[in-house]
């Protein structure tokens, strides 16, 4: 993956930006770095592995931050499950034409965004038994790790919106989301990896721009209701999903 000075700047200032969001929201930046890293010139498989290891930076704080917030009735099966299909999705990918995989992240981003938005969640967490827990947590991060390994992505675009629709509280859902994304990106990262398709070289500077930027995003997160997260997460998945479309309409 080669670069000019001009774009390498450019790429890791908008990374140290979206990781603000990324550490308020517990949504990895994944679904901004690819649609960038393609317009910059990279190739897909390429921008999938770096975005996913920008992912794991950015989670690796955020997890740490907010251990004591995770509630792991909800977020064993979330992990574990997504953590397992992550990589089967990572290697579908490659026999499902590009434009076509554009297009499906920004379907299913989209979708969940306006869900967020205009779908009136109710309470119905509040009778779950233990079983019921795993089973809703199991089942959301087998569809965010399978179709976040296949797009590149950690997962957490699909999972918030679908949790916070649901009825579970926003401040549960990111925190639970943030560890989702870690391990799920770190599975598919691993997976593009071993086939050849990480630049090594950008290791340390992008660790260096992801964790500032999530440093200061969970910092600010402190700061927000639970309605602002809400929105907060809504309006950045409606942004990354034109920015998807535009770029799949290009190719």
């Amino acid at each position: 993956m080669e670069l000019s000075l001009y774009k390498e700047l450019l790429l890791l200032g908008v990374i140290f930006v979206f990781s603000v969001i990324g550490g308020i929201t517990g949504i990895g930046i994944a679904t901004i770095v690819i649609p960038l890293l393609i317009l910059l010139g990279v190739s897909l498989p390429f921008a999938k592995a770096t975005a996913l290891w920008v992912n794991v930076s950015i989670m690796s704080y955020s997890v740490f931050r907010r251990r004591r917030l995770i509630k792991w009735s909800l977020a064993l099966p979330l992990v574990v499950s997504a953590f397992l299909l992550a990589p089967l999705g990572a290697k579908v990918s490659f026999f499902i034409p590009v434009r076509v995989q554009l297009l499906l992240l920004a379907t299913v981003v989209l979708a969940s965004a306006l869900l967020i938005l205009y779908l009136k969640p109710k309470p119905r967490v509040s009778g779950l038994t233990h079983f019921g827990f795993i089973k809703v947590g199991a089942a959301v991060g087998a569809v965010a790790g399978f179709l976040g390994g296949m797009l590149g992505i950690g997962g957490g675009i699909i999972a918030n919106p679908i949790l916070i629709v649901l009825g579970f509280d926003p401040v549960e859902v990111t925190t639970v989301s943030a560890l989702m994304v870690l391990l799920s990106s770190l599975s598919g990262w691993a997976t593009y990896t071993y086939l050849g398709y990480f630049p090594y070289k950008w290791a340390l500077p992008l660790l260096i721009a992801a964790l500032g930027g999530s440093y200061i995003g969970n910092r600010l997160s402190e700061r927000f209701s639970r309605e602002t997260l809400k929105r907060v997460v809504a309006y950045f998945a409606i942004f990354v999903s034109l920015i998807t479309y535009l770029k799949a309409i290009t190719l």
